[in-house]
C-alpha cells in the first residue's frame, strides 16, 4: 500500500532529490569558494592577527573573530538569496511543468526564512571553520620580522584541496547535467512509429457527443464528419481516437487475457497491455506501418466474427518465432465467457500513449467494442487557423449539437510529456553552469595567489634567461594539475552519484562515457582559461624589482 506521501508527491520524487543534492554540491561549491577567498584574506591579515596575538590575544579568541566575520558574511549572503528568490519565485513557478504536485503551495513562508537562517550557518561553518584554524596558525617571531612575506604553508596547501574539491564537485553537477540533456535529447528524437508531423486532434465536447436531441448516432455522425473533412483538398485522412496522445492507460487497458493454448497460470505472465478501439482509418490516418495481414475494414462490424490486430512487440512476447495470423485470444481469464478474437494483422509499435516506456497495444474494431470517441486525429497540410474553422463548419454542418473545444496540432500535445525532462535539464543545466563558474573563479583566485608569491621565484628565473612561455608553463601547470587532480576525482563522484539518475533517464546510460568524460574536459578547459590570465601577468614580472624587493 502506498503512503500519503507517495501519493501526493507521485512521481516526482525521484527529480526532487536529485535537484536538491545538486542545490546542496552548488552549495558545497560555494563554500569551498568562500573559504578559499576567506584564506587569502587572512593571509593578507597575517600581521595584523600576529600584532594582536603579541599583545595577548589567545588563538581561540582570533579564530572565534574570524568565525564570527563568516557568520556575518553568511546572514548577509542568506539575505540577499532570500530577497532574491522572492523576486524571482513567480517566474521560477511559471517555468514549472504540468503535473507537479502541489505547485500552488510553492511560496517563501516563515518555514523556508528559517531553513535559509540554518542553511546560512550550515555555510558559515563550511567556509569559516578552515580559514579561521589555519589563518591563526602562526610563527610570531617570523611574522613580526618580515611582515607580509611570511605565508602559511598549511594555508597554501588548504587553498589546493578546497580547489581541487571545487572541481571534483563541479564535474559532478556538469557530467550530471550533460547526462540529462542527452536524454532530453534522445526522447525529442525517438521514432514514436508513427508519422506525427501533419497531424492535428480535435477535441468535441464530452457534453455535446451525449447530447439527447443529436439528429445521428454517434458512429453515423463520426462517419459523416470524416466524410466531410476528407473532401477538402489538403486533407489526407480522418479517425476519431478514444484518448488522447501521451494519456497513459487512461481506463483503457487490458490487464489479462489469454491467448488460444494457454494455460490460466500462462495467461498470468502475459503483459499488460493498451487497449485501442479504432476506426478502418487509423493506420492510414497515422502512418502505422502494417507488418504481416491486413488492417481492419467496415466489413468488421458489429456482429461479424470478432477480429484484433496486435502491435508487433505483443506478438514477439505472446508467440515467440510464430506467426500470430489466424490465432485468437481472449480478455481475462480461460474460463470467462468472453468471445475469442482471431488475429488479422500485426503492426510496428507506437509511442502513442507512453513516450518513455511504450506498452505492447491490442487493437480491437471499434464497431465491435462499445465505445464513444470524443476526438478525431486529422492527417493535412493545411495551416492549423485554417483547419480549426473547416472543422467547425463541418462539423456544424452535420450535427449543430456538437461543439468543437479545441484543435491542436500534435507537436503541441508532445509538448505535455518533455515538459518535466526539458525543467529538469533546465535546472540540473543551470546548477552546472553556476559551479564551473564557482570553480574557475575560485581556480583564478588560487592560481593569482600563487603566481604573486612566486613573483621572486620568477624574476630569478627570468634573471638567468626564462623566457615568457616558461614562466607561463610553470603557472599553468599548476593550475593544470590541481584541475585534472579534481576532474579524476570528480569522475569517480560522477560514477556513483549518477546512477541516482538511472530513473530520469531516456536512451542514455548514467556512465555515458560522452556526459562524463565530457563535464572533465570542460573542467579542464576552464582551468586552463582561467589560470591564463595569472600565467600572463606573471610574464610581465620586472626580475629587477623583484631581485631588489628581495
Amino acid at each position: 500500500m502506498r503512503s500519503y506521501a507517495d501519493v501526493v508527491v507521485g512521481d516526482v520524487r525521484p527529480a526532487i532529490l536529485v535537484l536538491f543534492a545538486a542545490v546542496g554540491l552548488v552549495l558545497l561549491i560555494a563554500s569551498a569558494n568562500v573559504a578559499n577567498l576567506l584564506l587569502l584574506r587572512g593571509e593578507a591579515r597575517r600581521p595584523e592577527l600576529a600584532v594582536r596575538a603579541a599583545l595577548g590575544a589567545s588563538r581561540s579568541r582570533l579564530a572565534r573573530q574570524l568565525l564570527a566575520e563568516s557568520l556575518l558574511l553568511a546572514l548577509a549572503g542568506g539575505l540577499v538569496g532570500l530577497t532574491g528568490a522572492r523576486w524571482l519565485l513567480q517566474g521560477a513557478v511559471a517555468l514549472v511543468p504540468g503535473g507537479l504536485p502541489r505547485v500552488e503551495s510553492i511560496r517563501i513562508d516563515p518555514a523556508v526564512g528559517l531553513f535559509t537562517f540554518a542553511v546560512a550557518l550550515l555555510a558559515a561553518a563550511l567556509a569559516g571553520i578552515a580559514p579561521a584554524f589555519l589563518t591563526t596558525r602562526l610563527d610570531l617571531a617570523a611574522q613580526l620580522r618580515v611582515g607580509r612575506q611570511v605565508g602559511g604553508g598549511a594555508g597554501r596547501h588548504g587553498r589546493r584541496v578546497l580547489l581541487v574539491a571545487q572541481v571534483a564537485l563541479a564535474v559532478t553537477i556538469v557530467a550530471a547535467a550533460g547526462l540529462l540533456a542527452r536524454s532530453l535529447w534522445r526522447l525529442q528524437a525517438v521514432d514514436m512509429g508513427l508519422a506525427a508531423d501533419r497531424l492535428v486532434f480535435v477535441y468535441f465536447s464530452p457534453a455535446a457527443t451525449k447530447h439527447p436531441e443529436r439528429a445521428r448516432p454517434l458512429p453515423q455522425f463520426l462517419e459523416d464528419v470524416i466524410a466531410q473533412l476528407e473532401a477538402v483538398p489538403g486533407i489526407d485522412g480522418a479517425t476519431p481516437v478514444n484518448t488522447p496522445p501521451f494519456a497513459g492507460t487512461a481506463g483503457w487497458d487490458l490487464p489479462t487475457f489469454t491467448a488460444e493454448g494457454q494455460s490460466s497460470e500462462r495467461a498470468e505472465r502475459n503483459p499488460s497491455v493498451n487497449l485501442e478501439a479504432i476506426h478502418p482509418n487509423y493506420f492510414s490516418t497515422f502512418q502505422v506501418p502494417l507488418v504481416s495481414g491486413r488492417v481492419f475494414t467496415k466489413d468488421d462490424r458489429a456482429g461479424a466474427p470478432e477480429v484484433a490486430i496486435v502491435s508487433e512487440d505483443l506478438a514477439a512476447r505472446v508467440w515467440p518465432g510464430q506467426d500470430p495470423i489466424g490465432r485468437r485470444l481472449k480478455f481475462g481469464r480461460l474460463e470467462f465467457k468472453d468471445p475469442w478474437r482471431t488475429i488479422v494483422g500485426v503492426v510496428k509499435p507506437t509511442r502513442y500513449r507512453e513516450l518513455p516506456e511504450p506498452r505492447p497495444t491490442l487493437y480491437l474494431p471499434a464497431p465491435q467494442f462499445m465505445v464513444t470517441a470524443p476526438m478525431l486525429v486529422l492527417r493535412t497540410s493545411l495551416p492549423l487557423r485554417l483547419v480549426a474553422g473547416l472543422t467547425r463548419a463541418r462539423v456544424q454542418a452535420v450535427d449543430p449539437n456538437v461543439e468543437v473545444m479545441r484543435v491542436a496540432p500534435f507537436a503541441e500535445l508532445l509538448a505535455g510529456p518533455l515538459a518535466r525532462p526539458r525543467f529538469n535539464a533546465f535546472l540540473i543545466a543551470t546548477f552546472g553552469v553556476t559551479a564551473l563558474l564557482l570553480a574557475a573563479v575560485g581556480l583564478y583566485a588560487v592560481m593569482a595567489a600563487y603566481a604573486r608569491q612566486r613573483y621572486p621565484e620568477i624574476g630569478i628565473r627570468v634573471a638567468l634567461g626564462a623566457t615568457a612561455s616558461d614562466v607561463r608553463r610553470l603557472v599553468l601547470g599548476e593550475g593544470l594539475r590541481l584541475a585534472g587532480l579534481g576532474a579524476a576525482i570528480g569522475l569517480v563522484g560522477a560514477a556513483a552519484g549518477t546512477r541516482t539518475l538511472r530513473g530520469l533517464l531516456f536512451g542514455v546510460h548514467p556512465l555515458d562515457p560522452t556526459s562524463v568524460l565530457g563535464a572533465a574536459l570542460l573542467l579542464v578547459g576552464a582551468a586552463a582559461l582561467a589560470s591564463y590570465l595569472p600565467a600572463r601577468r606573471a610574464t610581465r614580472v620586472d626580475p629587477v624589482k623583484m631581485l631588489r624587493s628581495e
